[in-house]
Parts: C-alpha cells; structure tokens; sequence
C-alpha cells in the first residue's frame, strides 16, 4: 500500500489543484493526494503557517501569511540574510475551519509559531531542520543572524487554517537565495523549499544527522527529551492561546490541542485485538514514524466507510497513543471501537491489514455466540465473524478476496507466523487463540469452512 513521493518538479507543478482538491474533501495539511507523474503512481502533499503568522512584506512591515496573494512583494534572502523585496508567484492553503494534524508549537523569546511538522527552519549553525525535529536547546535565527533559543516544542492538533507562499517555483540552490522568510522573527523557509525536502530532493544542507533524529511527539522523542512536548504550553488554558503571540499586531484565537489531550480512556472491560502482555511486546517492534501521513489517512478513511455500514458505532483513532492494540466495548448503550496509534504504525501492517483488526473489533459488537458475559462476542468468533461477516459486507465482489488475502498476510508478519490455513490443536475458549490459530481462522472464514476448534 506504501506510495512513493512524486518528483519535486510534479508537484509543485500541481499546487493549486492539489491544494483545491484538499479545501474541496477538507483534508488537513500534509495528507497525502494521490496522483501520478511520469514514472507512475505517487503522492504530493496538501499544504506551512498557521493563519495570523507575521511575515515580513516587501515594504518592512508585518501581514499576515494568508492575505498574501500571488504579485504581493515579501522580503526574502539567502543564507548570507540579504534581505530584499520579491514577488510572491503562489500562495495557496486550507480554509480557516479546519483542525490540522501533527502541528507544531514552538515557542521562543516570549512568543510562539505553529507551522507544519516538515517546515524547515534556518538554524544557528546554518543548516536547515524540520519542524518536528526541533528541541529546546536549540538555536534558531532572527534576520539579522542572532540565534533565537527555542523554549519549547510541542505537538498537537490546531483548529487553524495553514498557508504557504513562494517566490519561486524552480529548485531552490544551494544557498537557498530567495527561499528565506521572516516568519515572526526566526528564519523559515518558503514552500517551495518544503516540497524539495518532502521528496529527497533539496540541496541545501540539512542538519547533521537529521533524517534519523527523533520526531516530535514520539516515544524515542520522549526518552530524549521528555514528556514535555506532549502536555502543551503550562499558560495554556482550556487549549486556547493566540496564535501567534502579541506578534506586530497581528492576534488570531486559534485551539491548540496537546497530543496528551487527545489521548483516549480505554475501559477495563474492553474487548482488546491482542492481550496486553502481547500489545507491551509488540511495542518493541519498528513502526513508522510517530509523524506518518498515511498510517493516519488510509486509517481515517476505513473508520468513515465502516461507518457508513455500522453507524451506531462510535469509532476513535487514537493516534497519539503508542499502544498496540485495538479496542471494542460498550458504554452507556453505546457501542464503541478504538485504534490505538501504536497498532496502525506497526511496520507489519497497513491499510488491509488495519481493515482486519477493524472488522474484529466491529465483529465483537455483531459476531454473535459465543459471547463474554457483558454480550460482546469471544476473541475466536470475532476473528471469524470479521472476516465472514464484516468484511464482505463492507468489501464489494473482487475487493473482498483482495482485502482478506493481503490483510492476512500482514496479519501473519505481525503474528511472526506463517501464512498457512493449518489448524494448530487445543481451544481457546473465549480469550485470545495464538497466533497460528488466528490466521486459520481467517482463512477459514474466507473459505466458508468452519470455525475451527482452536479458536473456541
């Protein structure tokens, strides 16, 4: 399922349809639009500033990103911080109602920006660095070459629009000449240098290092630098601070959500897709970036078709949680499925994969005897069910042999076992069947055999 990134040259080529494409579906910044350039299927990337950012216009004095439009003068430089006036030949973003993922807050000097994870920052030493790769401790750089000390770095969610601006369509050059912008008194770059970042094209010097230091928000983020990052600004109250901050007369209310607030209370009840003696052990296995647009869109996009086949059910991604499981209960005569993060990041699995684990869940509310004692369906029938039941009913003709075979075999790389319809012996009864015992199930299921033995 994974889709490279297309050229640099496509998809800036192609930035205001894809960015009418987005306002159109209401997909938030950085989800990935599907197309094609000359060498075949491929994504670019809808569009790196919170709306009410302050950028430096051509006269010297501060607007705000979105109102520049396309013949506006902005001030821009190279590395050697030449300020002059250029023309903008783009300017596009998201509608003001919006919630955007993965945003990040940095704070420094007493005031704040919220931009994109993968807007690029001129640093103090001269290289570039990504949003989401940022630490306090950190130097940026104010136009005239003072470093500006980050404060703090956070990750959320932001109901905000997002803009972004170029001067120029062409591969930004080494020296990035014409690229730069003043953005509330740090150095960030134009949108045109992002697209090059995005698809490993950029020449201009990252920093050392920087494609293997930790995201923001992750767990190897927090073991370096701490649980900070997740909780938000202490001034914060209620999730609300102006964004930005008592910058150059421009004030915009925007809610900035830390991940730690978005993260779910699971009941103890709950039915779980794997154990959680299982779920601590699958913690320790690679998965994809904290940050992955993909995991979370094809994620998002399965929880709405299902919904539109199971609506009474309250469906929950909870992505900021790195847990590996999934969740199904009922609370209040409402029926509930939760995903957690860590489960839709796992390297193993992907959009297949991911529908799998869903139908399990669905199928503890609808896979019939037998049942726990509460009336939601055993681990074993949920496994069979899901796949006879849910999955043909959401998958049409061809799709459902395509979804099932390709969702079994990621479930077989998670499980660490192999592909096989073998029925191993023993019976389960209504807890968790191993591993072996699950894939058999899900090929029975396919085949319209019975469920087997083991899975109770």
């Amino acid at each position: 399922m994974g889709i490279r990134q297309c050229s640099s040259a496509h998809c800036s080529g192609a930035d205001a349809e894809i960015n009418e494409i987005c306002k159109q579906l209401g997909w938030p910044v950085n989800h990935p639009v599907l197309t094609r350039d000359a060498t075949g299927p491929c994504t670019c990337s809808c569009s790196c500033l919170a709306f009410g950012t302050p950028v430096q216009a051509g006269d010297g004095s501060f607007r705000a990103i979105e109102t520049f439009v396309v013949g506006d003068a902005v001030n821009v430089a190279g590395r050697n911080l030449a300020w002059a006036p250029q023309q903008v030949v783009f300017s596009q973003g998201t509608t003001g109602a919006s919630v955007q993922k993965y945003t990040v807050l940095i704070e420094y000097l007493g005031t704040a920006i919220a931009v994109t994870s993968d807007h690029l920052f001129l640093t103090a030493d001269g290289t570039l660095k990504a949003a989401d790769r940022l630490a306090v401790g950190d130097k940026l750089i104010a136009p005239d070459g003072a470093p500006v000390p980050i404060d703090s770095v956070y990750i959320g969610d932001f109901l905000s629009g997002f803009h972004h601006i170029s001067t120029s369509k062409s591969e930004p050059s080494v020296d990035l000449s014409g690229h730069l912008l003043n953005t509330n008194g740090v150095v960030s770059a134009d949108y045109t240098v992002q697209i090059f970042y995005r698809t490993g094209q950029l020449t201009a010097k990252l920093a050392d290092g920087h494609d293997s230091l930790p995201v923001v928000g992750s767990p190897e983020y927090v073991k370096a630098h701490g649980p900070a990052c997740l909780k938000g600004p202490a001034a914060t109250v209620g999730g609300i601070r102006p964004a930005p901050f008592n910058a150059s007369g421009v004030r915009r209310q925007a809610d900035f959500v830390p991940a730690e607030k978005t993260i779910l209370t699971i009941p103890d009840d709950a039915c779980r897709f794997i154990s959680d003696q299982e779920a601590a052990q699958k913690a320790l296995d690679p998965m994809r970036r904290w940050n992955d647009p993909l995991s979370r869109e094809w994620t998002e996009a399965l929880l709405r078709q299902h919904h539109a086949f199971y609506p009474d059910v309250q469906y929950h991604l909870d992505w900021a949680d790195d847990t590996v499981n999934a969740y199904a209960w009922v609370e209040n005569g409402v029926r509930h499925v939760a995903l957690k993060g860590g489960l839709v990041r796992h390297i193993a699995l992907e959009l297949e994969g991911i529908a799998l684990v869903l139908a399990h869940e669905l199928a503890h509310h609808y896979g019939g005897q037998p049942t726990f004692p509460g009336g939601l369906s055993c681990e074993g029938q949920a496994d069979y069910a899901g796949v006879a039941i849910i999955m043909r009913n959401v998958w049409f003709g061809e799709q459902y042999i395509n979804m099932t075979d390709t969702g079994i075999a990621q479930m077989a790389r998670f499980f660490g076992v192999p592909n096989t319809p073998n029925v191993p012996g023993g019976n389960a009864g209504c807890n968790h069947p191993p591993g072996a015992c699950r894939i058999a199930t899900y090929h029975a299921a396919v085949s319209l055999a019975a469920k087997p033995i083991c899975a109770g």
